[in-house]
C-alpha cells in the first residue's frame, strides 16, 4: 500500500517535479556563471614547502590566504610526483613555492603559466638548479649559491655584529595596480636577483638601497654580481596572457618572525613595525589576480547626434566612441579612472589616435572625424601599464566614400579647374570676335 501511494503521488505530479528540477538546474548554472565571471583567478592553491613546519613559521601569511577564500594544500618539496596535473587537467589554480630544493621540471611550470595560472616563488641562498632554470626562463638571474644581499649602512641593528645581511629595504616601487601604500621598512635576508631592465613584462617590486651589494658574507670582494639599486630583492612578471609570476629571494620575508619584528635601522634611534605583512599581502593579492585586473564592456560607437551604430560609416563623419573600463579590487568591479587610455582608429596604420576622456565613473569617451580614407577600419584600445592586466579592445567597421549624389555642388579644391575652363571659354570668344571682325588696313 505504501509503495502504491508514492507511485500515485509521483504519477499525479510529474510536471510539477520536472518544473522544480529545471528551476534548480537553472539556478545552479546561473550561480556558477556568476562566480566564474566575478572572480578572475581560481581558489585552489598548491603550496610546496621545504618542510611542514613552515605552516607555523609562516602562519600569518597562509592564514591571510585562507581568510580570502583560498583552499591551500601543502606538499613537501622532497615528495616525488606531486600531482600538479592529472589526466591532462590542472589540479590547482595557483602555485606557491616556498622552497629552494623542489625539482619539478621547468617545462611543467611554464606550461602551468601558459595556461593562465599564477606562481609565487620565494627561495633563499641555497636554491637549486631547478629554481634557477624557472627564473632564467623569465629573464631573472639569481646570484651564486650561498651569497647574500649585504648592506653595511641600511641593516637592522640585531645584525650589528653579524654579516649585515639582514637588510632594511626602503619603500617598494610605486606601482598603482599592485601597491596601495607601504610606508614601513621591510626586512629582507636572502639572495639577490639581476633582471632584464629593458623587458616590457618583467619589473622590480622591491630593490635594495644604493649602498647594497651581493656577495658571499665571509669572502673578500673581488667581483660583484649586482650592486646598488640594481640589486633586486623581489621581481614580478606578467605574461602576455595576463598570467603572473613573482620571484622573491627571501622566504623569511613572508615569515611570522619578520612580520612581527620591529625594525631598528642602523643609525636610527627609534624602532618601527616592519611593513612585511602589508607588503606580502599586497604582493599575493596581485599575483593571484585579486587586484590590477582590467576589463572593458559596453563598447558603443555611432555618428554624432545618433544613438545606434550604422552598418557603415562615410568619410568625414563626426563619430563618437564610448566604452566602460572597470578594475577588479578583490571584491567587485570598480570604475577605472586612469587618464592615459588611448583609442586608435586604424586601417593598417593608425589614422586617428586620441585620448579617451574619463568621467570618473568608468565611462571613457572620444569624439573625432572619420578620415578621408575608405576601407575596413578598426577601433583599437591597447592599454599596457605595469601592474595592470593587458587590456585589448578590437572592433571593426567599414568606411565608404561619398556616393555620386553626396558630393557638394561646388568643391573648393576644384576652383582652379573651374577658372581654367571659364578662361578657355572666354578666350575662345575673344579670339573668335577678333578673327571675324578685325581687318588689316
Amino acid at each position: 500500500g505504501e509503495s502504491s501511494l508514492f507511485h500515485d503521488v509521483r504519477k499525479a505530479n510529474p510536471k510539477k517535479k520536472m518544473k522544480w528540477t529545471s528551476i534548480s538546474l537553472l539556478v545552479l548554472i546561473v550561480s556558477a556563471c556568476i562566480n566564474a565571471a566575478v572572480q578572475p583567478g581560481g581558489k585552489r592553491v598548491l603550496a610546496v614547502v621545504n618542510g611542514l613546519d613552515i605552516k607555523s613559521s609562516h602562519s600569518i601569511f597562509f592564514k591571510s590566504l585562507e581568510e580570502r577564500g583560498y583552499q591551500v594544500e601543502y606538499r613537501v618539496a622532497s615528495e616525488k610526483n606531486i600531482p600538479l596535473r592529472r589526466y591532462g587537467e590542472w589540479q590547482y589554480d595557483q602555485l606557491v613555492i616556498f622552497s629552494s630544493t623542489w625539482s619539478l621540471p621547468t617545462q611543467t611550470v611554464l606550461d602551468f603559466v601558459d595556461e593562465g595560472h599564477n606562481v609565487l616563488i620565494a627561495t633563499d641562498s641555497h636554491l637549486n638548479q631547478a629554481i634557477r632554470d624557472i627564473a632564467s626562463e623569465c629573464s631573472v638571474e639569481f646570484d651564486e649559491k650561498d651569497s647574500y644581499v649585504i648592506d653595511h649602512i641600511n641593516f637592522d641593528t640585531s645584525d650589528f655584529d653579524g654579516s649585515h645581511s639582514l637588510v632594511v629595504a626602503s619603500n617598494p616601487t610605486v606601482i598603482p595596480g599592485i601597491f596601495e601604500k607601504v610606508t614601513s621598512p621591510i626586512l629582507f635576508r636572502g639572495v639577490a636577483q639581476d633582471i632584464e631592465e629593458d623587458s616590457q613584462l618583467l619589473f622590480p617590486l622591491l630593490t635594495a638601497s644604493t649602498t647594497s651589494y651581493s656577495h658571499h658574507p665571509h669572502e673578500s670582494v673581488d667581483e660583484l654580481h649586482v650592486a646598488g639599486k640594481k640589486t633586486v630583492l623581489v621581481s614580478a612578471l606578467q605574461a602576455r596572457n595576463n598570467a603572473r609570476i613573482v620571484f622573491s629571494g627571501s622566504i623569511e620575508l613572508f615569515s611570522d618572525k619578520f612580520i612581527r619584528s620591529e625594525v631598528s635601522r642602523h643609525g636610527d634611534s627609534k624602532k618601527v613595525a616592519s611593513g612585511n605583512e602589508q607588503f606580502a599581502k599586497q604582493v599575493s593579492q596581485w599575483v593571484f589576480q585579486e587586484r590590477g585586473i582590467l576589463r572593458a564592456r559596453d563598447i558603443k560607437h555611432h555618428r554624432a547626434g545618433e544613438t545606434e551604430a550604422p552598418s557603415t560609416y562615410t568619410i568625414k563623419d563626426d563619430l563618437e566612441f564610448n566604452v566602460v573600463i572597470e578594475e577588479w579590487n578583490g571584491k567587485t568591479w570598480a570604475p577605472f579612472t586612469a587618464k592615459d587610455v588611448q583609442l586608435e582608429f586604424t586601417r593598417i596604420d593608425p589614422h586617428v589616435r586620441t585620448r579617451l576622456v574619463p568621467d570618473g565613473k568608468g565611462n571613457f569617451s572620444a569624439k573625432f572625424k572619420v578620415p578621408d580614407v575608405y576601407g575596413v577600419f578598426t577601433f583599437k584600445i591597447d592599454y599596457s601599464r605595469k601592474g595592470y592586466s593587458f587590456l585589448n579592445v578590437v572592433e571593426r567597421t567599414p568606411v565608404r566614400p561619398f556616393r555620386h549624389n553626396e558630393y557638394e555642388r561646388f568643391i573648393p579644391t576644384a576652383y582652379p579647374y573651374y577658372a581654367s575652363a571659364f578662361s578657355m571659354i572666354g578666350g575662345l570668344f575673344i579670339f573668335s570676335f577678333i578673327f571675324l571682325y578685325h581687318q588689316e588696313k
